[in-house]
């Protein structure tokens, strides 16, 4: 018990259920810390689970488990050789690959999976490692022990609120990594939640690109547009097409049921040699105009997890005051404070449910 700290952990047992249990924290260990949540942004990937449209086998796989992956926590202990100190804030990258999630298989940096070796696809593709709210619980508790490595100090000009969007903005710069978008060139945003607003706001940070260069389609528009003003140009899909051919990356934001629909725009609509990012994954398999991609020579990449230094990038530019308006947008209107299994529940409701766009954020 030495080094273990009592916790209340919030898990889905099964769709629509969330139940509470007290255990103890793992024992705080050389190059850990001890963290409590302050503020944890709801995903889509937890909506999935809550609502019990993941297929079934994904379902018995992973319930029970602690949803919540996207927030900012403060420390409360810190493990040898930690330099973070109590009191601090921190992100936790829900990402722990092998290296650091299983040292008895990857006990050297020398010997990772093929995704974290040299010349690999990176650590924010390692599936041998650890996810929290996927193969592990995640941020719906009161404590828990993680990985220095993998916790990122938040500056002292971000706000607790803002830091709630590290996560999300560090995954979409890492798609912009593997993407390339040049500048002065078009986009295609294919999808206006959260995802969407933080890819357009990406997008004008970091390729300077203006809301003519941005086409973002998308739903419930009337509740949405403003979101959108000045990062944007919102399209319908009718009138996307009239720049068919002529975008250099389309960004897949919704994924689900509507990716086979949204993949077969950004085929239409992307310039021979163009790149399409995939921030959305699909549920079940679907058919694509596989004769259009080879033809026109395009390239589509899947990105879903960032790495350290991606969290990294994305803090700093949380930094500018300048920008905290725009990322306010991605945030929804509405707060839940959670003290108890019914409070969650009723948060995973509201964000399955709203209208209205920008993540719902639990308070812890």
């Amino acid at each position: 018990m030495a080094g273990r700290v009592p916790s209340t952990v919030y898990r889905l047992t099964r769709p629509f259920l969330v139940e509470a249990f007290e255990q103890v924290t793992e024992p705080l260990e050389a190059g850990t810390v001890l963290l409590r949540p302050l503020r944890a942004g709801i995903c889509g990937s937890d909506l999935k689970l809550y609502s019990g449209t993941r297929d079934r086998s994904a379902l018995a796989g992973k319930l029970p488990i602690a949803l919540l992956h996207e927030g900012v926590a403060e420390v409360a202990r810190a493990g040898a050789g930690v330099e973070l100190a109590p009191g601090q804030h921190v992100v936790p990258s829900p990402n722990i690959p092998c290296t650091v999630a299983r040292p008895d298989r990857h006990p050297t940096p020398e010997q990772p999976c093929s995704a974290c070796r040299p010349g690999g696809a990176g650590a924010n593709y390692c599936l041998a490692g650890r996810f929290l709210s996927s193969n592990t619980d995640g941020l719906a508790r009161t404590a828990f022990v993680h990985p220095a490595a993998c916790t990122v100090p938040v500056p002292a000009a971000v706000s607790d609120t803002l830091s709630v969007l590290t996560e999300p903005v560090a995954t979409i710069l890492a798609g912009l990594e593997v993407a390339a978008p040049p500048i002065g060139g078009r986009f295609l945003v294919l999808g206006n939640g959260a995802i969407g607003l933080l890819t357009a706001v990406a997008l004008r940070l970091t390729v300077k690109a203006q809301p003519r260069d941005v086409l973002m389609t998308g739903h419930r528009w009337a509740a949405r547009a403003a979101a959108v003003e000045g990062l944007a140009t919102p399209v319908e899909d009718a009138e996307a097409r009239a720049s068919a051919g002529r975008i250099d990356v389309a960004f897949e934001c919704v994924g689900g049921e509507a990716a086979s629909e949204t993949l077969a725009l950004a085929v239409d609509m992307l310039r021979p040699g163009g790149r399409g990012v995939l921030f959305g994954p699909s549920e079940q398999p679907f058919l694509f105009d596989a004769r259009k991609m080879i033809a026109k020579g395009l390239t589509f990449v899947g990105c879903n997890r960032a790495r350290v230094e991606h969290f990294v990038q994305a803090l700093e530019l949380c930094e500018e005051p300048a920008v905290w308006p725009w990322l306010e947008r991605a945030l929804g209107p509405k707060e839940f404070l959670v003290r108890g299994a019914r409070d969650l529940e009723e948060a995973l409701y509201h964000a399955w449910t709203k209208v209205e766009p920008g993540r719902t954020v639990t308070i812890w």
